[in-house]
């Protein structure tokens, strides 16, 4: 087991508990799209709502891998004026 930092936004962040937390992973590496299951087994208020995940302040796809070190945000939709 492993451990990334999760950060967490807005209504996000009342689902995960934290804007900032340690997220335990079962391996060294692993993909966004298992992260997001991992994610959802364990928030399962998480699944439906829209949201992004940026991994060291960079938006990414579900086929990105995420390692030992990475700074991983949930991201809901906003906008900027």
């Amino acid at each position: 087991m492993m451990e990334v930092q999760l950060i967490s936004f807005g209504a996000l962040t009342d689902i995960t508990g934290s804007g900032v937390l340690g997220f335990a992973i079962p391996r060294p590496a692993i993909s966004v799209a298992e992260l997001m299951s991992l994610l959802f087994v364990r928030y399962p208020a998480l699944e439906g709502k829209t949201f992004r995940i940026a991994v060291n302040e960079r938006f990414v796809d579900e086929k990105f891998t995420i390692g030992l070190g990475d700074n991983v945000a949930l991201m809901p939709p906003f906008s900027g004026g």
